[in-house]
């Protein structure tokens, strides 16, 4: 079922539909009675409207949020869960996660951030109304 108002034109997602089954830019090129040099530029099209689409995300979940925190470089993992829960707790807010949800998160949401426990480089922290957690 087509989305309406994508960021995606119909020719790009079927690009990428083709090259999440395996085809080759070439082969789509054939398949669409185009060249690979224009299959390329819509597939490099599509991806840049999918980051833009995840910003704006991103940046509307930040604008929806009440607390921000700072995470400083060499932080050690373990006492991020509690910095994040207190602050939490002083605004009111009740966190969803608990101290390895958020390790897990951060691990997964902002690859390389962390190294033999201690923070390699500062990152925010955004917390919902929700007591839901972003990072950016």
């Amino acid at each position: 079922m087509p989305i309406k108002d994508s960021f995606l034109t119909e020719r790009q997602k079927r690009v990428l539909e083709l090259r999440m089954q395996g085809y080759t830019q070439e082969r789509i090129a054939k398949m669409l009675n185009t060249s690979r040099v224009n299959v390329s530029v819509i597939e490099k099209r599509a991806h840049q409207n999918i980051d833009k689409a995840r910003a704006t995300l991103m940046e509307w979940e930040q604008i929806q949020s009440l607390v921000s925190i700072s995470i400083e470089q060499d932080t050690d993992v373990m006492d991020i869960p509690r910095i994040i829960f207190n602050e939490a707790d002083r605004t009111g807010i009740k966190i969803h996660e608990n101290t390895l949800d958020i390790i897990t998160q951060i691990h997964e949401n902002i690859p390389g951030v962390i190294e033999h426990r201690r923070v390699k480089r500062p990152f925010v922290v955004f917390i919902n109304r929700n007591g839901e957690i972003s990072f950016d």
